[in-house]
Parts: structure tokens; C-alpha cells; sequence
């Protein structure tokens, strides 16, 4: 059997507690009480497997280009090498087809220490993401575009299905959630070190994504608005879960910087 002790510590190495914080942030991950995808349902939806393992999700901007969490490559960006996406198919371990990562870039402003600015982008070889027919990519919101309140929006990933069992779906998951005012996320989360302008909050009762589908997409109306970022606790209904956001003019124009889009 394969050691993967090196991907459990990838994904809780990155837990952090604020001066104020009475329990540790953490990477988010699981879909809890989500509903299963069909195939071709989310044509856009990666898994990012580190060693063979599956550790994220990621989503396709276009032929050469995947998105995740920063927090998901940090301290492994130089060995691209080591990770591949499965695409094309709603199954975590089987279908579609694998691509290798060939080149892997954090954002230059990422703080492990609060999750900011997590975002990181995957280059893999030239219209590899895209040969695929069950794959297609998912667009981008503007610079600076604002993100409404009480949006309905998407996620979507493999992770962990309870908060009590740590095994991760063998079927890509779903369920929708509602953005939250800002205001009211950063007091949500003010004794956890609060939100950033490069965040914002999505909440739903009794449902959520909570390790596994870090990395992965939040949609609303189309477009990829969000990445599944860190969150205290899963589905608690006292805690949003926290997503990066894509709109925010620094991440947008380095989105741009390097892949034209």
C-alpha cells in the first residue's frame, strides 16, 4: 500500500490560530450532505492528485490552464512533477483522463499563516485540458466585480461526506449555498482572525464543503466566482466556510498577467 502519510501532511500542515482564535482555521474539504453529479454535469471540475492521491479539487480555465487553493501546492510548487488532474469524468479514482502538471505558480501575495490570497494556477501542456469532449472550461468574473448578497452559488468536490468519517466520496458531490454580507462573515469569524477583501462567505443549513475538496469551484451564474478556501468546522451553522475571491482586482490581474485570460 502506498504511504500517504506526505498528503495528510500537506493538507493539515497549513492549520493556523490567530492571537484572538479559540480554535484553529483550517483548510476546508468535505461536500456534507450534497447530492451526486451526474456525468458531464460539471465539465469544469478537476481532481488535483498529489502522488496519485486525490488531495484537491481544481477547476479549467481553458486548454492549458487548471485553478486551485494555493494552500493545496505550498511547499511542493517546484516539483510539478509530482502532481496530475484527472479530468472528464464525476468519479474520484477511475474514468476520463489523467494530464501531468508541468508548471505550478502561487500567488505572489499567499500568507499560509491566514489563508490570504489563496490561489494558485497549473499550467499543463498546451491544450491538454481541453482534448477531453466531457471537458469544458468555466469563465471568470471581471476585476473588482462585486459578489451580491445572498447569491445562490455552486460547490462542488470529493471530500469528506461527514464530519465524523474521514473518507473522501468516490463520486463528485454538490450543493448549493448562499454568499454572505461580508460584514457579517468578518464579525462571524472575528475569534478566527476574520476575512480578508481577497475572501468572502457562502453558507446553507445543514450543508457545506468542508479536506478534499479544497481547491475546488464555487459557480454562480456561470461563472467561477470562488475556490473552497478554509472554514471552522463543516455545515456548523454558526460558521460560513470561506472561499478566495476571484474578483479581487490583485488576483485578477495576476490571473491575467499569466495566462491572458
Amino acid at each position: 500500500m502506498r504511504n500517504i502519510a506526505p498528503v495528510v501532511a500537506l493538507i493539515f500542515a497549513l492549520l493556523w490560530t490567530g492571537s484572538e482564535a479559540a480554535a484553529q482555521r483550517r483548510p476546508d474539504g468535505r461536500i456534507v450532505n450534497g447530492r451526486e453529479a451526474n456525468e458531464g454535469e460539471f465539465p469544469y471540475q478537476l481532481s488535483l492528485r498529489r502522488l496519485t492521491v486525490h488531495i484537491c479539487g481544481a477547476s479549467v480555465l481553458d486548454g492549458s490552464w487548471a485553478i486551485t487553493a494555493a494552500h493545496c501546492i505550498d511547499g511542493h510548487e517546484n516539483q510539478p512533477q509530482e502532481f496530475t488532474l484527472r479530468l472528464g469524468s464525476v468519479k474520484r479514482a477511475s474514468g476520463g483522463s489523467l494530464m501531468p502538471v508541468r508548471t505550478i505558480y502561487k500567488h505572489p501575495s499567499y500568507d499560509s499563516r491566514d489563508m490570504n490570497f489563496d490561489v494558485a494556477l497549473l499550467r499543463t501542456q498546451p491544450g491538454a485540458l481541453t482534448m477531453d469532449p466531457n471537458v469544458s472550461p468555466i469563465g471568470l468574473p471581471e476585476s473588482g466585480e462585486p459578489i451580491e448578497e445572498n447569491l445562490y452559488a455552486v460547490v462542488s468536490g470529493w471530500g469528506y461526506m461527514s464530519s465524523t468519517e474521514s473518507v473522501l466520496s468516490s463520486v463528485l458531490k454538490y450543493t448549493t449555498v448562499q454568499t454572505v454580507n461580508q460584514e457579517k462573515c468578518h464579525n462571524d469569524l472575528r475569534y478566527h482572525g476574520g476575512v480578508t477583501e481577497a475572501m468572502f462567505c457562502a453558507s446553507a443549513r445543514n450543508t457545506d464543503a468542508c479536506q478534499g475538496d479544497s481547491g475546488g469551484p464555487l459557480t454562480a451564474q456561470g461563472r467561477l466566482i470562488g475556490i473552497v478556501s478554509w472554514g471552522v468546522g463543516c455545515a456548523d451553522p454558526y460558521y460560513p466556510g470561506v472561499y478566495t475571491r476571484l474578483s479581487h482586482p490583485s488576483i485578477r490581474r495576476w490571473v491575467r498577467l499569466l495566462t491572458k485570460l
